[in-house]
């Protein structure tokens, strides 16, 4: 069972006047919200059908629970806008905020913001000399932005309770007085407030060839800090208390980037019109505030003091398959190895891949030692330490989106084809390994191959012929295969260079095709219009990494895979 209510009231004013050359228009206004909710459930397991399903007849588990939330914002808002001749252009806004996730003393947040514009084209200069150029803008802006995005009522202490851990007064363990209250891990943090985003961009809006084709270019820089964050690789508070430390208003992150869009609209004679827009960017970030402060050492793949927040793909460097158990004696002797992505050389077998031996073990101020450097307390051995960045990206930092459309009388086309790039991905494990295995009565485990790729198939090392219990080949040797052994996955299945693959995606997104009735047609029916259409999306990928295509980057491995869906559709109206 669970209720809520909730109420928003807006009160807004406006001015606006014309003075000759000048225009003024103001705004301000009032927002408020209040919501609250409560909900109690009940669950109970095994109940006795002779008792109506009755809680208190039941054999099962029992359980209720009941939580309650409230929430408020309120907001005042005032903006104002100036412009001289159309040609100069100017807004204040600034806004206050209060929110009842803070405490009190820290409801409200302040956030002013400016922004003004210059239409060259407007200058009779411009107009005179420049006259292949139908509309120029330049526009700049900064301002403050606050965000909430904090939990609620975390400023308080919160108190968990658990029905069976109450005193108890008698004998029975099972009777106890009632529910016990403890203070959970998290100490509540009062100091919480709004984080602050102060936004800087400049823009650049242009018409060519009598309007026909439209630039426009916008670039930004935001410094978002008192990032509301948790700290979870370093205690705040000494294990004596018994606590961990709050989230807390530290970090500090630089989102910045660039846009840009091409716009083309055009007609060949009287009937064909057609358009063609381009919108692409580049979008990156970096890092200036973060837990790794209060840690001296981090994995090679955490986040690094003034570096983006995407660290990229890690994994080890392949340089080859152990074919034989003489290429294995001969890596351990040339790497002086003690073991081998944790096993020791009798545990290596011929089937594995080979990663190269990067470096050693962490140092105390973050570094690395040499591989085999004798001062290294834990050399010679090929493990986590060996990684190295397989790609810069985990997701594409550059990519386009183009826009399509055409009319002919009465017929209308139109598409998007999308495009990213500039990563790398794994194959997905899924796809790779295999953790079933049954053991028989030789003492051989024969692995289960359910739902692997294609490319597994004629394909896979295989050192010496394998035979069931019946002596049926089950699989026969393949030493000069590309793939390794699927039953040495702890080794072969984590990521690394021999499993990379372009993360590149190039895809006919949607594609529509409609067809208006002509009017004389339709208003005898009393009809004003019909426009029947035909919609496909997911329609076409050009691009696929994957070996043996054994699925494509629209799709995620061994999960429902994207449909491409057609669809018919008809608007009429009255």
């Amino acid at each position: 069972m669970n209720r809520g209510d909730s109420y928003q009231l807006n009160f807004y004013a406006t001015y606006a006047r014309t003075f000759g050359l000048h225009d003024v228009s103001g705004l301000f206004t009032i927002e408020k919200s209040e919501s609250e909710s409560e909900d109690l459930w009940g669950n109970v397991t095994g109940p006795y059908s002779f008792t109506n399903f009755q809680s208190n007849g039941a054999g099962g588990e029992q359980t209720t629970g009941f939580t309650r939330s409230e929430a408020g914002v309120l907001s005042y808002v005032g903006r104002l806008n100036y412009a001289y001749a159309d040609k100069y252009l100017a807004e204040f806004l600034i806004r206050s905020d209060a929110s009842t996730k803070f405490a009190p003393e820290n409801y409200w947040g302040v956030f002013p913001s400016l922004s003004a514009g210059w239409i060259i084209s407007e200058e009779s200069w411009f107009k005179e000399k420049v006259q292949f150029v139908d509309f120029l803008k330049i526009r700049g802006s900064y301002g403050i932005l606050g965000r909430d995005n904090v939990p609620a009522w975390a400023w308080l202490q919160i108190y968990g309770s658990e029905v069976i851990k109450g005193p108890i007064f008698s004998s029975n363990p099972d009777l106890n007085a009632g529910p016990h209250f403890q203070i959970p891990n998290a100490v509540p943090n009062r100091n919480s407030h709004w984080d602050t985003a102060y936004k800087s961009s400049l823009g650049l809006d242009l018409n060519f060839l009598r309007n026909r084709l439209s630039v426009t270019l916008d670039g930004y820089y935001d410094k978002i800090r008192n990032s509301f964050l948790s700290i979870t690789e370093a205690p705040d508070y000494p294990t004596t208390i018994g606590a961990t430390a709050s989230p807390s208003n530290y970090g500090a992150i630089d989102n910045y980037g660039v846009e840009l869009s091409l716009n083309w609209c055009d007609k060949i004679g009287k009937d064909i019109k057609y358009h063609i827009k381009l919108n692409t960017g580049y979008t990156d970030n970096k890092i200036i505030e973060y837990p790794w402060q209060a840690v001296a050492t981090r994995a090679l793949d955490a986040v690094q003091p003034n570096q983006r927040a995407d660290r990229g793909l890690w994994g080890y460097e392949n340089i080859g398959m152990f074919r034989s158990y003489q290429e294995i004696a001969e890596y351990f002797a040339v790497n002086n190895l003690v073991t081998y992505m944790g096993k020791t050389q009798q545990d290596v077998h011929p089937g594995m891949l080979i990663y190269n031996n990067i470096r050693g073990s962490q140092k105390e101020d973050g570094t690395y030692y040499a591989p085999n450097d004798p001062a290294d307390p834990a050399s010679n051995v090929v493990d986590e330490n060996d990684r190295v960045q397989i790609s810069k990206y985990r997701s594409n930092p550059y990519g386009f989106t183009i826009n399509l459309g055409g009319e002919w009388k009465s017929l209308s086309l139109s598409a998007q084809i999308g495009a990213s790039w500039g990563s790398y991905a794994m194959v997905p494990t899924a796809a790779i390994t295999t953790k079933s295995l049954v053991s028989t009565s030789s003492g051989y485990d024969v692995m289960q191959y359910t739902n692997l790729p294609s490319f597994w198939t004629n394909d896979m090392f295989v050192y010496k012929d394998v035979l069931d219990e019946q002596n049926n080949m089950v699989a026969s040797q393949n030493l000069t295969a590309t793939y390794p052994n699927l039953r040495f996955d702890d080794v072969n299945g984590v990521a690394s260079t021999f499993w990379k693959i372009s993360n590149t995606n190039i895809a006919l997104r949607n594609i529509t095709l409609a067809y208006t009735l002509p009017k004389a047609w339709v208003n005898k029916a009393g009809i004003e219009s019909c426009r029947f259409n035909i919609t496909g999306q997911n329609m076409l990928n050009f691009y696929n990494p994957y070996p043996d295509k054994f699925t494509n980057p629209m799709s995620n491995y061994s999960t429902y895979p994207t449909l491409r869906k057609i669809t018919l559709g008809v608007n009429i109206s009255f």
